[in-house]
């Protein structure tokens, strides 16, 4: 099986805020990003956006869809296929930020579970027409194993509704030292059960 990490946020309480609002100048046009992109004409040239903290030092902010130049390094550095637009951000009286940040949204979506070597139960609850795996929402994945021809560096796994990662792409994170990140490796003990905790 492939070594793939899905990416987290870990805040800090500091640099990395646990909770923060973010005005957008202008607004950002409205997409559900578990299944559509941003379409690419209907984003603004650039942006200017307001934090309601003190500083910002993450450098990828996916709640907000912000991140910074050193995120899109990396991303460049392995062709990731990404949207982006610079930002103007400005926190609680701090006129600048010491990092440029941009809008910025991962756009190479994949299916990428094995659907015969995984073990899952689909999601009963979801009301469709013709019965079809591909484009079936799970309930829990007790054993995910990805598809041997993944070889995305950055991708937003569709199936799990999460942004994942390889592991050369998480080893170039921790070499540029890229802060306020997370990497879960999806292995033997991964499971995939979002409505055990209600």
């Amino acid at each position: 099986m492939k070594d793939i990490y899905i990416i987290g946020y870990e805040p800090d309480g500091v640099g990395t805020p646990y909770f923060f609002d973010l005005s957008w100048v202008p607004d950002l046009p409205t997409f559900h990003y578990p299944s559509e992109n941003p379409v690419q004409g209907a984003l603004s040239s650039c942006y200017r956006a307001k934090a309601d903290v003190s500083q910002l030092t993450a450098d990828w902010l996916p709640d907000h869809f912000l991140a910074s130049k050193d995120f899109l390094d990396v991303c460049d550095a392995f062709e990731c296929k990404y949207v982006s637009r610079p930002v103007e951000l400005f926190t609680q009286g701090v006129a600048k930020q010491d990092k440029s940040y941009f809008f910025f949204a991962v756009v190479e979506k994949l299916r990428a579970m094995d659907l015969d070597s995984s073990s899952f139960v689909l999601d009963s609850n979801v009301k469709s027409g013709a019965f079809d795996l591909k484009g079936s929402n799970y309930e829990r994945i007790d054993k995910l194993v990805v598809l041997e021809s993944v070889d995305s560096d950055l991708f937003y796994f569709e199936e799990i509704h999460e942004v994942a990662c390889s592991a050369r792409f998480l080893n170039e994170c921790i070499n540029k030292k890229i802060h306020g990140l997370t990497f879960k490796k999806i292995d033997d003990d991964y499971r995939y059960a979002p409505w055990d905790d209600f």
